[in-house]
Formats: C-alpha cells, sequence, structure tokens
C-alpha cells in the first residue's frame, strides 16, 4: 500500500512521498564520520583506520545548532562539545564534563537533545597527547571531519512519529525538576508539575492530542479502539471534538480475566477503570464495550481513525496507532511510540477493524473477518510499502513471517516487554558471522527461562540490554505509576514498545510496530494490530536513533550497577580502549562498521 495521492483524502495526504533520510557521512585521513537525524534524538557512528589510533585517547564530538530547517543560519550559532559522563581518572574536577576535556572513548554516541526540524552540524576530532595535555588543542574548525544533518519533522504526514522520554531519563530530571520528587508532585497542578509532565512525555502525549484536533467540524469523525481508556486529558480532546460536531465512536476493553474456579481475578480492573473514566469525562453514549468471549483474551488495540465527510460518506483518512495505551503510567513512564499514517488505504483497513470490534464479535467471526481482511504474507511484500497486519489469527503465520526477517537480518534491532515467542528465540541463535542484534528488553525473562536466557547470552551475535533501574525519585514515582495505576498485566513494565527493525541502516530496511507482542496469546487470542513498513528511511531513522537512545541508557546503567562497590567507572588513559573493537571478527569491531557505514 504506497503513500500516494487518493481521490478520498481531502486536505491531509497531500504530502505522501517519503522524506529522504537525514544522513549524512564523510571519511578523510582515515576517520570516517556518519550522523543519523531522527526527530529528538541523533546516532553517531565513528571509525578510525587501524594505523591511525596508535596514541589515540578518544573522540571529542562539537554540535553547532544551525537553526530551524528553511531559515537563514542564525548569526547566534556557537559550536558546543557534547557531555560525557565519564572522566580521566587523573582528572579531579568536579560538575559536569564534555568530550573536549574528557574524550568519548566509544565508536558511537547519541545526541539526544535535538528538536525537531533543525539544522545541526557534527565535528568529530581525534585526541592525542596526554590527559592533562590533549592535542590537538585548541580544536579549530578544520580538525578532524564535519557534516551537517537536518533532523526529522514529526509534525510531518510522512514522519509522524513520537516517542515518550521514559524512565531512563532519572538523572536528567533531577537537574531538570529538582523539586519534584513524589508521584503526588508530578501529577499536580502547579506550574512545575506540567513542565515537569510535557518533559517526560517528549511530545508523545501532544502528537496524540494534535491528531485527535485534526477532527476539526462536523465534517470529521473520531473511531477509537483502545486498551487502558483512562488518561482525562485524552478523553476530554473526544468530548471537546463532540463539542466541535465531530462524530466520536469509541470501542474499548472490558473483558474479565477469571481465576480457575471461574471467578473474576481481582487483580484485572482495567474494565472498571476504563467505565469510570468513560463516565466522568461524559462519553458514556459514544462508547460500547468489547467484552465478547473470551474473556483471558485482551482488545489490546491502541488506535483512532480520523475520516471525513466527502460526497455524503466518511471517508479514512489517516490512522493513529503504536503502542501507547491511554493512562498517566504509559506516557510518564514506560517507553512508548505513537505512530500516525497518512494513507488512506492504510487507515481504511484500520477503519473496517474498527467497525469489526464495534459489532464485538465472538472469537470465530473476528478471526474469519481478519483472515481476508489482512492475510498474512509468507515473505514481507517488495517495494516501499505499509502493510497492517491485523489479529487474532488463525494461525502462528504472522510471528514465522516476524522469525524470518530477524533471521535474514545482518542488523536487528528487537525491543519487547513480554517473552519473545520461541519461533523468534531461536531466529536469533547460531547466526553467521557478521550477524548482530541489539536486544532492548524489559527483562531477561523476555527470553525464556534462564537456561534460555543463558544461551541467548552466549551468542556471539547479541548485545543485550535490560531496564535496569536506578534509586532516584524519577524511578520511585513512576514505579508507582506503573504498579499503582497501570493493568495488572503493564505493572512494572518500563519497556512497552514492540519493535523489530531489521537492516536500520541500508536502503531497504524493514519495520515492524504496533501494540503486539511477538507471543502466541497476541497473534491468537488478542485483538492487535501492528505495520509492517519497509523501505522508509526517514521513518526507520527516527526508531534507530530513539532504540538506541533507550538502549544505551540502560546498558549503561547495567554498567554501574555491576560495578563493585566503591569503584568509579572512568576513562582509560592510554589507547588501549580501543583495542577491543579491532579484534577481527569480534561483535565490537563489526558494531564499529556498522554504525560508521564503513562495513565492507
Amino acid at each position: 500500500m504506497l503513500g500516494g495521492p487518493h481521490a478520498g483524502c481531502q486536505g491531509f495526504c497531500e504530502i505522501y512521498l517519503h522524506s529522504p533520510a537525514m544522513r549524512a557521512s564523510t571519511t578523510r585521513d582515515g576517520l570516517t564520520l556518519r550522523v543519523v537525524g531522527g526527530t529528538t534524538s541523533v546516532m553517531i557512528g565513528i571509525d578510525l583506520e587501524g594505523k591511525r589510533r596508535k596514541g589515540c585517547l578518544g573522540f571529542s564530538i562539537r554540535r553547532t545548532d544551525l537553526g530551524p530547517e528553511g531559515q537563514p543560519l542564525t548569526t547566534l550559532a556557537r559550536p558546543a562539545f557534547l557531555p560525557n559522563m565519564l572522566r580521566f581518572p587523573s582528572d579531579t574536577s568536579a560538575g559536569p564534563i564534555t568530550t573536549e576535556h574528557a574524550p568519548l572513548q566509544k565508536f558511537r554516541w547519541g545526541d539526544y537533545t535535538t528538536l525537531p526540524h533543525r539544522r545541526y552540524r557534527y565535528q568529530v576530532v581525534p585526541r592525542f597527547g596526554t590527559p592533562a595535555q590533549l592535542l590537538p588543542s585548541p580544536i579549530g574548525d578544520g580538525d578532524g571531519v564535519s557534516v551537517e544533518i537536518t533532523t526529522e519533522d514529526p509534525a510531518s504526514p510522512a514522519t509522524s512519529v513520537s516517542f515518550n522520554r521514559a524512565a531512563a531519563a532519572s538523572r536528567a530530571f533531577e537537574l531538570e525538576f529538582p523539586t519534584i520528587t513524589t508521584e503526588e508532585l508530578l501529577l499536580g497542578n502547579t506550574p512545575q508539575a506540567m513542565d515537569a509532565r510535557q518533559w517526560l512525555s517528549r511530545g508523545l502525549e501532544e502528537a496524540a492530542l494534535a491528531f485527535l484536533a485534526k477532527a476539526a467540524d462536523k465534517t470529521f469523525a473520531l473511531h477509537a479502539a483502545i486498551y487502558e481508556f483512562q488518561k482525562p486529558d485524552l478523553l476530554a480532546a473526544l468530548k471537546d471534538a463532540i463539542v466541535r460536531g465531530v462524530e466520536v465512536q469509541v470501542i474499548y476493553h472490558h473483558r474479565q480475566k477469571t481465576l480457575t474456579g471461574g471467578q473474576p481475578d481481582p487483580k484485572d480492573t482495567t474494565a472498571g477503570k476504563n467505565d469510570a473514566a468513560a463516565h466522568a469525562a461524559g462519553l458514556d453514549a459514544v462508547c460500547v464495550k468489547r467484552e465478547a468471549d473470551p474473556q483471558d483474551a485482551i482488545m489490546h488495540d491502541k488506535f483512532v481513525v480520523l475520516l471525513r465527510r466527502v460526497a455524503g460518506s466518511l471517508q479514512p483518512q489517516a490512522v493513529w496507532t503504536g503502542s501507547m495505551n491511554w493512562t498517566d503510567g504509559t506516557i510518564y513512564g514506560q517507553l512508548n511510540v505513537g505512530h500516525a499514517v497518512y494513507e488512506p488505504e492504510v487507515a481504511a483497513i484500520y477503519e473496517d477493524c474498527f467497525q469489526l470490534l464495534h459489532a464485538d464479535p465472538a472469537e470465530a467471526a473476528q478471526k474469519e473477518a481478519l483472515a481476508k481482511l489482512t492475510p498474512v504474507p509468507s515473505a514481507v511484500p517488495p517495494g516501499h510499502q505499509t502493510t497492517p497486519i491485523l489479529s487474532p489469527q488463525y494461525d502462528l503465520g504472522m510471528l514465522d513471517l516476524y522469525a524470518g526477517i530477524c533471521k535474514t537480518a545482518t542488523c536487528l534491532m528487537v525491543s519487547a516487554p513480554f517473552e519473545l515467542h520461541e519461533k523468534i528465540r531461536q531466529a536469533l541463535l547460531n547466526r553467521p558471522a557478521g550477524t548482530v542484534h541489539y536486544l532492548l528488553l524489559d527483562s531477561k525473562k523476555v527470553l525464556g527461562k534462564p537456561e534460555e536466557v543463558q544461551v541467548q547470552q552466549g551468542d556471539p551475535s547479541n548485545t543485550i540490554s535490560v531496564a535496569t533501574t536506578l534509586p532516584s525519585p524519577l524511578h520511585d514515582f513512576q514505579g508507582k505509576l506503573l504498579e499503582g495505576h497501570e493493568s495488572f498485566l503493564h505493572e512494572g513494565i518500563h519497556i512497552h514498545c514492540k519493535i523489530i527493525l531489521a537492516d536500520p541502516f541500508g536502503s531497504d530496511p524493514v519495520l515492524i510496530t504496533g501494540s503486539a507482542n511477538y507471543s502466541a496469546a497476541s497473534t491468537t487470542m488478542n485483538d492487535e494490530n501492528s505495520l509492517l513498513i519497509r523501505g522508509d528511511m526517514a521513518v526507520c531513522d527516527i526508531y534507530v536513533t530513539e532504540f538506541m537512545r533507550m538502549f544505551e541508557h540502560y546498558h549503561f546503567r547495567a554498567s554501574l550497577a555491576a560495578a563493585p562497590g566503591g569503584v568509579t567507572l572512568s576513562l582509560k588513559e592510554n589507547d588501549t580502549w580501543s583495542d577491543p573493537y579491532y579484534v577481527p571478527g569480534s561483535i565490537k569491531e563489526l558494531d564499529r562498521h556498522i554504525f560508521a557505514g564503513t562495513l565492507v
């Protein structure tokens, strides 16, 4: 389903051609720099020829903000060095430090402070000499290598993707909001609390509200299928839409999990919370409850279809989907993504799914209808296109498709909150040399039983980052949000995105994103939706930069947690830091080449 002009799309879909990926690379004197721009994150890959690394103490990275895309270069642009979290042992200074005096001793780094749709210049300079006297000094504009990139615009229909900040930003939160130390203060009505929530949302809630606001008047409709339908601000936005004359219809989860004896599980309070929130928002009249058997299944969708009246009938224009439930914990706690697709053909499939759900069908009827609506392909469809895949399905063909994608990828990134199905776990093992997997997991249990976890950890292709928590006020009140307010299925979950991203740095990346976990229950029991996106480099750039943001944060946290008591992590004071990155066939050597784009 290619994006393109469509007769039924009125005023929203004129920009369908996907924008060029915001990537830039250069090589000079054996030094390579590649920068990949997302929206609020940028990925920096560096490579240095082996003959040049003798005496190299790391890299200084300098960024210049060149201003918004399409506007003249600001005269106030000043270069600034990116921060580092480590310093040389001989450096006894206190306070924040940058890569000017504490060079990066890695070959990839992330800049997580960029603004959307903005131009930046990045300069990378290898540093030599001694920790006390780094060379070259001072760094000049002509030293090292430089590239310029423009970050993506989440307000553009082609790249309408938003991630929240999530739990990894605890130290930054403490510095930004030192007075917000409890859950009650975070959820209060003070200016500081509102600023803190906006900071944590990082555009995710705002993007959802902006999507709902596109239904401007009585010529529009919003059809929403939401698992946890509880966030007051989002429900109020639907009520506001009704006041504007918009047709609003909602279906939300209302099944009740039972215990072995057939009694309701007292931990499953989602239906009651949904009822209470809908009633408080004055939305009872437009809501339908998804309550048909089986009761152990969940209506796990979180999508909204935007429709517009054309020639007397409502025509689907766009769909908002992703992993974001409508709760406080989803936006201010766990990692989530919202993704809007402005392709009428895709939106029409979601509208058909909504109408099926709105009739509250039994399991057999739902499976029969979805098998016709979105038959699962045996392989990734060719060309640049977006393919919806809906559940429940009759069989595990969807997981076979995903396992095949994982098995054939040279570079694979997987984000999973719950246990991966065995088909996908097996696809991660015994891959050919030159394959690398980055696994961002909520816990090690995602990989199965303890003995299975050991096998996955021991596979040379796998690099694993788990949601490690460190003591902080942010962690404490996020923990309360996720344990006290969320569905019992989501208690304590910090990584909630469901992402498979295959070969993201090539010209033909494959992305899977949506509500569905990679499990048998999500495939054959629950109401779910996923997008299979092929060839969209701009969208995949956003996903890869956000994935690595969280992957690196949790990986560093794990290093801190594993360090012996009293030991402070620090930089090496000689060039031995780079030795592991030049071991032939090692995963660190492969990592260096993949992110810098120097893999031969």
